[in-house]
This record gives C-alpha cells, sequence and structure tokens, in this order.
C-alpha cells in the first residue's frame, strides 16, 4: 500500500501552473465583456452596474483559478499588514499621485474637452448614489476585485515567465491602462498599474496595492460626494472652453518634486528590517546626489512653464 501522503504529492503535482498564455486569455475575455454585458451594465444600471462589474471581475479571476487548479493562497496572497508597509504605502500614493497630475494635466492642456469631459462623467457618475455606496462601489469593490485580477491572477500569470520587477511594472501598467479603455486616461492608470504591480512584487501581499488602490479612489469619491454638481458642473465647462492655463500646468509639475524622495522612502520603508537587505536610508552620496537633482528637475521645469504662462496671459 502507497502512504498516504504520496497520493497528496500526486495531486498537488497535478495542479496547473499559471501560464501567460492563461492571462492573456483571460485579460481578452475581460476586455471583450467590458464592450458587451459590462457596458450594458454600467449604461443600464449606473453605479450598481459597476458593482456588478466588479463582482464579475472577482468570480472571473477566482473561478479562473479554480477552473486551472491553482493554488489560491498562491495566487491571491492575503497576510497581515505590517506598519512600516502600510507607511510604505501611503508614501508610494502621494508620491504616484503627485507624478500622474502632471500626465493628466499636460493631456489636459491639450486636449481639455476631452480630458475635462471624462472628469465631469466621472464626478456625475460617482455622485448618482449616496456617499457611503459610492465609496463602497467605487473605493472598496475594485481595491478587492481589480487587484484580485491585476496583482493576483494576471501577475501571476506573467510571473511565470518575466522575473524581471521592470518588465513586469511596464507589462502590467500598460494592462491596467488598456483596461480603463480611454485612450485619455492610459497613461495616467497605466503608470498607477505600473506602481500598484512594483508594491506587489515587493511584499507578495495583495492587502497592499489593494489599500492603494482605495486610497487613490477614495478622494474622487468624496469629492463627488460633497461637491456640488451645478458648481462642478460649470468649473468643468470653463475649463473646457477655456483650456488648463500655462501657469496652472507649471504648478502641477512643480508638485513632482515630492515623487524621486518619496518613491526612495517607500521603497526603505518596504525592504528596512528584512535580512540581506541595506539598512541604512541612503545608500551613498551619489544616490543623494541623484534624488536631489531629480527633485530639482520637475521645480525648475514648473517654474519655467509658471513663467511663461504669466508672460503669455499679458501678451
Amino acid at each position: 500500500m502507497e502512504p498516504i501522503w504520496n497520493g497528496n504529492e500526486q495531486r498537488e503535482e497535478k495542479k496547473t501552473h499559471l501560464k501567460p498564455v492563461h492571462g492573456i486569455a483571460l485579460f481578452l475575455v475581460v476586455m471583450l465583456c467590458f464592450y458587451t454585458i459590462i457596458a450594458w451594465a454600467q449604461w443600464t444600471f449606473g453605479m450598481y452596474g459597476l458593482a456588478l462589474t466588479e463582482i464579475f471581475l472577482l468570480v472571473l479571476s477566482v473561478g479562473s483559478a479554480k477552473l486551472l487548479k491553482a493554488p489560491l493562497r498562491e495566487i491571491f496572497p492575503v497576510r497581515k499588514p505590517e506598519w512600516k508597509k502600510l507607511l510604505a504605502v501611503l508614501a508610494g500614493w502621494v508620491s504616484a499621485y503627485t507624478a500622474v497630475i502632471p500626465l493628466t494635466m499636460t493631456a489636459a492642456y491639450f486636449f481639455p474637452s476631452q480630458i475635462f469631459g471624462v472628469s465631469d462623467s466621472l464626478s456625475s457618475f460617482m455622485g448618482s448614489v449616496p456617499l457611503l455606496v459610492s465609496v463602497l462601489i467605487s473605493s472598496v469593490m475594485p481595491g478587492i476585485c481589480e487587484e484580485a485580477l491585476h496583482r493576483g491572477f494576471l501577475l501571476k500569470c506573467f510571473q511565470s515567465k518575466i522575473h524581471s520587477t521592470a518588465g513586469l511594472v511596464l507589462l502590467m501598467g500598460f494592462l491596467f491602462g488598456a483596461f480603463h479603455g480611454s485612450v485619455w486616461r492610459f497613461l495616467p492608470t497605466a503608470f498607477l498599474g505600473g506602481v500598484l504591480t512594483w508594491l506587489m512584487v515587493r511584499t507578495e501581499n495583495l492587502v497592499y496595492p489593494a489599500l492603494f488602490h482605495f486610497i487613490n479612489n477614495f478622494l474622487p469619491s468624496v469629492f463627488a460626494g460633497f461637491s456640488s454638481g451645478q458648481e462642478t458642473e460649470a468649473a468643468s465647462q470653463m475649463l473646457m472652453q477655456q483650456g488648463l492655463p500655462l501657469s496652472f500646468l507649471g504648478i502641477y509639475f512643480a508638485m513632482a518634486c515630492i515623487a524621486p524622495f518619496g518613491f526612495y522612502t517607500a521603497s526603505y520603508l518596504l525592504r528596512k528590517g528584512e535580512p540581506g537587505q541595506e539598512q541604512r536610508y541612503l545608500k551613498s552620496n551619489k544616490v543623494l546626489a541623484v534624488l536631489v537633482v531629480l527633485t530639482v528637475l520637475p521645480v525648475i521645469l514648473g517654474m519655467l512653464l509658471f513663467v511663461l504662462g504669466i508672460v503669455k496671459d499679458f501678451l
């Protein structure tokens, strides 16, 4: 008679390892659904259609893992968070936010009607339900459901062949940008997708990207809930017609000076306390010099744009 553990070992060997082809197939299914049944659900039921969308993404992700007999704990790793890494999430989000703003506002400067039109539509969409419901649907659910898809199933599929963190960040960022289905929001969402992927690769814990995603979606939900619909619509209409002042764009670029030290601090908090990792905040004077240069550059660029904008307004 064979020992019991041998049977368990044989059953373990039968489990399917996720491959890139599985991720590509699921992503194509998701995008096909987005332009068919998901678009219909959101058009028909509004924010509640978005809630159905998020549930659908979660069921699709977990169901695909179960169908392929992949170990759920490995595909969707969830562990108790550490306070230092929670601080890293906060530092990473602030840095990502200040880095994304120049990308978004540069697009708004050249294409004001498209960018502010999309922003106005999203605000109206989220403001169509009570604030707590809006937060649940647009912040909590995406943090869980979309991260289960992107940083869970899809990332694990591509990690089997792509072992470079930079490669994963670029690929998953691209997929996250394409997933949102807007050419005007592609660069900002792709950038955020890359940061979320970096966070997941570094921690192997879905709690951290889920929290990051929640924070990123939470502020627009609150803003849409508290702002006056007429005032918001009037401001959007004005910006769509008159465009974004160049001086304002300069201010947004200057805000990006926070990002270099912010991302570096987030990385430091993630590695702090881990065996075999450098524990000093600054590894060398060379690192400090690079960070200072990267901090000063957006300030200089922002000042130049600000001055040019002021001069342009007076001419």
